[in-house]
């Protein structure tokens, strides 16, 4: 959503079902939390009832990455900084804390 104009800028399907053929797995699922953006562009959702959490271009909605996670996950993604300096984003699956680092 363009904040500015309140125009939608992009929209996707979010979610898959694996149990249909290849070509039609993109059937978007029921969504159960919310995205979270950050200043470098990103959108992270894991939302959906397929166990992904995926990362999306915020100007352009193109998919950027995602990682199967052994269940659902159920809660708004956070981001942080580590000691280390490097950016991190983390999304809980059921009983399971995700982390993974950011380039």
């Amino acid at each position: 959503m363009n904040a500015n104009t309140g125009d939608i800028a992009w929209q996707v399907r979010l979610g898959i079902t694996e149990g249909l053929p290849e070509d039609k797995q993109l059937t978007g699922n029921s969504s159960s939390a919310g995205p979270i953006a950050t200043a470098g562009g990103l959108v992270f959702i894991g939302a959906t009832s397929d166990q992904r959490f995926r990362a999306f271009d915020s100007k352009t909605g193109k998919q950027l990455w995602e990682a199967k996670l052994a269940k659902n996950a159920n809660a708004n993604p956070m981001t942080y900084e580590g000691k280390d300096g490097k950016q991190r984003v983390a999304i809980v699956a059921a009983d399971t804390v995700y982390v993974f680092a950011l380039p």
